[in-house]
């Protein structure tokens, strides 16, 4: 953490500020669904909305990442976010019966506005830091978006007994104003002039600039297998994320205090991960060094069940259920962050608006099926047994994708190749 630079200051302000108020606005509002309507079906409704939003934005948040300024989107998006929560906290002074839709709206905003940001901030990085500080600077953007998540639910749920929902929109439009200065703030390097490609994109109407997004995704075969793969590893994850909890509760009968202290490992071990990568300098193809850390995280996985199995009693299997989120938080760092980076790095900046949006949504268009298809899978057979099947499959894909890479030498390409990480 020594010797950040002031744009990486401003950096980590803006992702600390708005990833804290938007975390603590949604854990707000979905306690506030669950003790109004007590409908499951009222909160899934309101956690599906924001994938359905995503995917039908893919093409229109690429064609103006690529095509528009990205500090004027980014200032956009902020304000826009701050209007909507100010009209949503009137609203719901003023109709506090219609609290349901209104919320459903807000969501839809948020997310929109959303969508823009983090892609738009994704592809501008390489405006923002010199190609060997982008490893560095994604691992600490990590760092402080765990810290954020970790601490949100915490003071939210202290806020949550103090003040009404419309004061919690009105609270988050003073995050949202705190990122705004820091995106005023950031220094961005202009781009090279247009190519005559370039340029002629630029004039394409927004399904033929998809298309090209998608053709160019579909070329490049490395960044290919890196979003197939992460839409499969997504896909298996939804084990830990609806299995874990029935595991813990279910079966191993924590106690709420006992869960939620588990729980909190997730985020401390991706608060660590970050720090730690950020230190590291990658001395191996970053994609080789990410395949690597799923295959631990694969093994982790199969160990699982472990607890239930050996009947382990309530205070060791808390600490073996807390330890082993931290190290999925850190291996989840350790996974992702090298591929981002790698992907900042070699794809075309004119691109890097579609492909980040097509990469975003491909990924978690399995991530529904999976906790749908888990969520009837450990209603019916054993956690451990399940937890040590997707651990052993996950191997198995991790070791055809890897061999598959190796066979084509799509390391060795030029293509592929990215600067060595900074000190």
């Amino acid at each position: 953490m020594k010797n950040l630079t002031p744009q990486t200051i401003k950096m980590l302000v803006l992702k600390f500020a708005g990833t804290f108020g938007s975390s603590m606005l949604s854990f707000a509002i979905g306690l506030y669904i669950l003790h109004r309507t007590g409908s499951a079906l009222s909160m899934g409704v309101t956690m599906i909305t924001g994938p359905i939003v995503s995917l039908i934005l893919t093409p229109f948040v690429g064609y103006v990442v690529d095509t528009m300024n990205h500090r004027r989107i980014m200032i956009t998006a902020q304000v826009t976010t701050s209007i909507a929560l100010v009209l949503f906290g009137f609203g719901f002074r003023l109709w506090p019966a219609q609290y349901y839709p209104e919320m459903i709206a807000l969501i839809v905003a948020l997310q929109v506005t959303d969508n823009f940001l983090s892609t738009t901030l994704t592809a501008s990085l390489v405006q923002l830091f010199a190609p060997n500080e982008l490893q560095r600077v994604n691992s600490l953007n990590q760092s402080i978006a765990s810290l954020a998540m970790f601490l949100a639910p915490l003071m939210g749920a202290m806020l949550y007994t103090l003040v009404s929902i419309d004061t919690f929109a009105f609270i988050e439009v003073l995050f949202e104003l705190t990122a705004l200065v820091a995106i005023f703030l950031l220094k961005f390097q202009p781009f090279a002039a247009q190519s005559p490609v370039e340029a002629a994109e630029a004039q394409e109407s927004v399904w033929q600039n998809f298309k090209t997004g998608f053709a160019y995704l579909k070329s490049q075969q490395l960044i290919f297998i890196l979003t197939v793969s992460s839409a499969f590893l997504n896909f298996l994850f939804a084990a830990v994320n609806v299995g874990l909890p029935y595991l813990l509760i279910q079966t191993m009968k924590m106690t709420n205090n006992q869960y939620g202290f588990v729980d909190s490992g997730f985020a401390i071990g991706m608060f660590g991960g970050g720090i730690l990568l950020s230190m590291l300098k990658m001395r191996s193809h970053p994609i080789k060094f990410s395949f690597f850390n799923i295959i631990l995280l694969a093994i982790l996985f199969t160990f699982t069940g472990l607890p239930a199995v050996l009947r382990w009693t309530g205070l060791l299997s808390t600490g073996y259920f807390w330890i082993q989120n931290i190290v999925n938080g850190v291996l989840i760092v350790l996974i992702n962050t090298p591929i981002n980076t790698f992907m900042q790095q070699v794809i075309p900046h004119h691109l890097q608006g579609r492909v980040f949006s097509l990469d975003g949504t491909i990924s978690q268009m399995l991530a529904p099926l999976g906790t749908l298809m888990f969520g009837v899978l450990f209603d019916h057979l054993a956690a451990p047994l399940l937890f040590g099947v997707t651990g052993i499959v996950l191997i198995i894909f991790t070791l055809i994708v890897t061999g598959l890479i190796r066979r084509s030498h799509l390391y060795d390409k030029p293509e592929n190749q990215v600067p060595a990480a900074a000190n």
